[in-house]
């Protein structure tokens, strides 16, 4: 089941990204902003641009994002905004090395504790 909402309007997206902060690796940035509206409710955006290529080839990248995403929805910390958005290299990278990419963003981000 799925524990988070998605970014959809144009305003909350202009507002993560002018009032949060950005993390970024070879793949990946992650935009991330602290809801005031409601601190128990994740909402997340995947973006993929048209640099990556064809639509198919981005939906697919988003796909791999969404599920990487999936599997560490329950450890990833509740009232905030995040925005994650695929560079170039993602195109050519496999879903391992997305998801490493993603875990690593979000560790940083402070919103997944590390592994003991």
């Amino acid at each position: 089941m799925k524990s988070f909402q998605t970014l959809k309007k144009n305003w909350e997206f202009q507002e993560t990204f002018k009032n949060g902060r950005s993390y970024s690796n070879s793949f990946l940035v992650l935009y991330v902003r602290p809801n005031s509206e409601n601190e128990d409710i994740l909402k997340v955006a995947f973006c993929a641009g048209k640099k990556l290529g064809s639509a198919v080839r981005r939906n697919r990248i988003k796909r791999q994002l969404k599920n990487a995403f999936f599997t560490l929805q329950a450890r990833v910390a509740r009232g905030f905004s995040v925005v994650i958005i695929a560079r170039e290299r993602a195109g050519q990278a496999d879903y391992a090395a997305l998801a490493n990419a993603l875990q690593d963003l979000l560790i940083k981000a402070n919103l997944f504790p590390p592994e003991k």
